[in-house]
């Protein structure tokens, strides 16, 4: 919902329009040697799942997360683990608002 709602805010002209995935954990910028297991090395299966880049000590006590371990679904946290941000002049702002109410987003 909130990629669909940022496709429509960039349609209508609002320039500086992201979106981010709100994390349990640090996350930072992996490469691609985290993600190609037959060319690199994988820190842990933690950092892998957990799309983190957490140092060993915290990566083991992360590995106790649910998400890791596989015994549950892949929850995000809290119910709205996505943040649409919109910057924009005043005279535009209840347009995007309007845009993100439509697509299921709280303002």
């Amino acid at each position: 919902q909130a990629k669909k709602a940022e496709k429509e805010l960039r349609r209508l002209g609002y320039d500086i329009v992201q979106v981010d995935r709100i994390n349990r954990y640090p996350a930072g910028q992996l490469g691609d040697a985290l993600y190609n297991p037959l060319s690199g090395q994988i820190s842990s299966l933690t950092n892998l799942v957990l799309d983190s880049s957490l140092p060993d000590h915290a990566a083991i006590l992360a590995g106790s997360d649910p998400s890791v371990s596989g015994m549950s679904a892949n929850d995000r946290p809290g119910r709205y683990p996505f943040i649409l941000t919109v910057v924009t002049e005043n005279e535009q702002v209840e347009q995007a608002v309007q845009v993100i109410k439509q697509h299921g987003g709280f303002v």
